[in-house]
Parts: structure tokens; C-alpha cells; sequence
């Protein structure tokens, strides 16, 4: 072996053997440290994707398992409240078939009060049940309130000295005068109506393309005509009718500010996110648009204070206790579905955290095995290092 001073090559080969033993003991170290296999990207690059994608999902997946649960919640609010309501209807039945009877004659005052409340508690559940803000059993989430209209102000121009808004009119004779009609002009602007105001019936006077004599010329009658002058001959007369003319269909339309019409805001079936993917396979529908007043139920209409109207009363009730049941069994429905829904989340949340960990997650024992060893070779490298470096030290017996 040569004996070189500048150049300690066992030492070098050592530190090399070295940095690499300790950085793969930091490896597992932090492996062992974390629980991870994979910490970064450089661990395993398409093992960090995938496991980071299939992570996000979890995570989606967990949030639709939330948005269920919390569908079940307003569902089983819901069927509560039309579980009293159906109690009351019942008893309303039994109300109404024991005022049927003759022997009841002298109570059917009380029998009505009775239900005069009953149906005034129905009324206050299906108006009070609502979820965070939603309403469950009264099938609208506002009363429908009117405004009054605010009439169009109409326009003026030089030639027609009324606004459109009222209807001008004149009749008469004319003689040796001239008559201009102008379509309406560039300055106002073209305004789309949105409803039929007035449809005046009858006959037409008079339609485009409808000749009249005039002193043994003929005038033709064009509507919205461009600067049409009729000119009369002297000592012609032609007879006018400027009217409206019956059968045209005339139109309003909305002016800025206008509050015209009716509105009311509707519950319409609720959507439920149920998976991880905007799709419509991931997504229920909670249907809560059926009304329980006693108005929808047709309640309210008839009283038990005589026998007959009793006996009426019997199948208004029947009705309105055929169709709660019907509409409950939807609901009863609504509730298995979101059921199947949770299950299924969260099967699909165990086997997606299951692949995440098969990925990401560290063998415990296999990296303190391998801990271990480069914990020993550390060791062994440093000391080897050590080795080297005196190895040097033998240069000096030569200048002894």
C-alpha cells in the first residue's frame, strides 16, 4: 500500500460508506418517527399521488357522510311531526264517528270544540317544523304576498298629444285637408312586452292593404307607415274613422320600479351530496314539498255539530288520513334510502382508508429491522473512519 500524506483514500472511502449508513438511518428513523412509509414525494412518487388522491376522496367521502346523516336527521323530523299530526287526525275520526251517532246529541258542542283545537294544533306543527331554517311539513317556505302594480307612465311626442297609455280618438268629415301618419320615431327605444293587457273584440273597420275611394283615386291604408301623406283633391271629402279599431290585441309591458304581480317561494325537493363526485348518481333527493295544514288536507271545511255533518265529516277525514299515510310511506321510504346511502358511504370510506394505508403507512417492523442495521453500520463506518485517519499517523516512523 502506498504512503501518501495529500491523499487519505481509506478515510475518504470510509466517510463515503459513512454519510450513506447515516442518512438511511435518518431515513428509518423518520419512518419510525411518522408511521409513514411515504412522507414526501421523493419517497415514492406515484405512491405519493396516488395516495394523496385516494386521501382527498376519503376526505369527500366523509363530508357526503355528514350531508347524509344530516339528511336522515331532517327525514326523521319530519316523519315525527307527521306522526302527531296523524294521531290528531286519528282522533278527530274517532270525534267525528261518535257525533254520527243519535246518543251524542247533547255533546256534539264539545265534540267540535275538541276538534276545532286538534286541527288548530296540526296547523301550528305544520307550520312550526323546520329543519335549520327549513320547512318540513307545510310545503311552502313563504306565504304568497301580492303588490299592487305600478302603472307605465307612457310617452309623448309632437304628433300624438296623449300618452300610449290612454287611447285617442277622433271622427269626422274632412275636406280639402291633408292627413300625415309617422311611424314612431328612432328616439324611443323598442320595448318587449310581457303580457297581454286587453283583447278587444269584434270586427276590424279597417285592416292594411284596404282601398278607398277618394274623389275616383284610391288610398291605401298602410299601418306604421314611413311619412304617408294623403292629400284630398279640392272639393273631394273622404270620411275618416281614427279609432281604435276592435279585435287589435294591445300590450303592457314593465316599467323600471314596477312591483306588479304575485310571488311566493316554494320548498322544493331537497338535493343531498352522497359522494365523493359532482354526478347525479352521487346525489338524493329529499322530497319535503307535501303540505300537512289542515287546508291540504282538506280539514277545516265542515264542523260536528249536527249528526249529518258528523257523518260528512267521516269521509273528509278518512280522505285526509288516507293521504298522510300515503305521503308517510314515502317519507318511510325517503328514510330507508338515505340509510342504504350511509351504509354504503361507509363501506366506501373503510376500503378507500384502507388503500391509503396500504400505500402510505410504514411496516413497523421491517423499518426497525432496517433502523437497526444502519445503526450498526454507522457505527462501523465511524470507527472505520477513525482507522483511516490513523493510518496517516504511520508516515512518521519513516523520519525517525
Amino acid at each position: 500500500m502506498t504512503l501518501t500524506i495529500q491523499t487519505n483514500t481509506a478515510a475518504m472511502t470510509a466517510l463515503k460508506h459513512l454519510n450513506i449508513n447515516t442518512s438511511s438511518m435518518d431515513k428509518s428513523l423518520e419512518k419510525l418517527a411518522s408511521g409513514f412509509r411515504v412522507n414526501n414525494a421523493a419517497d415514492d412518487a406515484s405512491g405519493f399521488a396516488v395516495s394523496s388522491k385516494l386521501d382527498a376522496q376519503t376526505q369527500r367521502l366523509k363530508a357526503a357522510s355528514l350531508n347524509a346523516t344530516q339528511a336522515q336527521a331532517m327525514t326523521k323530523m319530519a316523519d315525527a311531526g307527521v306522526n302527531e299530526i296523524q294521531n290528531m287526525v286519528v282522533r278527530i275520526q274517532t270525534l267525528a264517528t261518535q257525533a254520527s251517532s243519535a246518543n251524542n246529541a247533547g255533546e256534539l258542542g264539545k265534540l267540535d270544540a275538541e276538534r276545532i283545537k286538534l286541527e288548530s294544533a296540526i296547523d301550528k306543527i305544520a307550520h312550526s317544523s323546520n329543519y335549520n331554517g327549513v320547512n318540513l311539513l307545510n310545503g311552502i317556505d313563504a306565504n304568497i304576498a301580492g303588490a299592487t302594480g305600478t302603472a307605465a307612465t307612457g310617452i309623448a311626442n309632437p304628433v300624438l298629444s296623449a300618452p300610449v297609455t290612454s287611447i285617442v280618438s277622433s271622427s269626422g268629415i274632412y275636406e280639402n285637408a291633408s292627413f300625415t301618419v309617422h311611424e314612431i320615431g328612432s328616439a324611443y327605444d323598442s320595448v318587449t312586452s310581457n303580457q297581454d293587457l286587453l283583447d278587444m273584440n269584434g270586427e276590424l273597420i279597417a285592416t292594411a292593404g284596404t282601398e278607398l275611394l277618394l274623389g275616383g283615386a284610391s288610398v291605401t291604408i298602410t299601418p306604421n307607415g314611413s311619412n304617408t301623406t294623403i292629400n284630398l283633391v279640392g272639393g273631394a271629402s273622404l270620411v275618416m274613422q281614427d279609432q281604435p279599431i276592435p279585435g287589435a290585441d294591445f300590450t303592457t309591458f314593465d316599467t323600471t320600479g314596477a312591483t306588479a304581480g304575485v310571488s311566493a317561494k316554494y320548498t322544493a325537493a331537497l338535493a343531498f351530496q352522497v359522494g365523493a363526485d359532482n354526478t347525479s348518481n352521487n346525489q338524493i333527493s329529499v322530497d319535503l314539498t307535501n303540505s300537512y295544514t289542515t287546508t291540504a288536507l282538506g280539514l277545516g271545511g265542515g264542523d260536528l255539530t249536527t249528526q249529518a255533518n258528523a257523518q260528512a265529516y267521516i269521509d273528509t277525514v278518512k280522505a285526509a288520513l288516507d293521504t298522510i299515510v300515503t305521503q308517510r310511506a314515502d317519507l318511510g321510504a325517503t328514510q330507508n334510502q338515505v340509510a342504504f346511502v350511509q351504509a354504503n358511504l361507509a363501506t366506501s370510506i373503510e376500503q378507500t382508508t384502507a388503500a391509503v394505508s396500504s400505500i402510505r403507512d410504514a411496516d413497523m417492523a421491517s423499518e426497525m429491522a432496517a433502523f437497526t442495521k444502519n445503526q450498526i453500520l454507522t457505527q462501523a463506518s465511524t470507527t472505520m473512519l477513525a482507522q483511516a485517519n490513523q493510518a496517516a499517523q504511520n508516515v512518521m516512523t519513516l523520519f525517525r
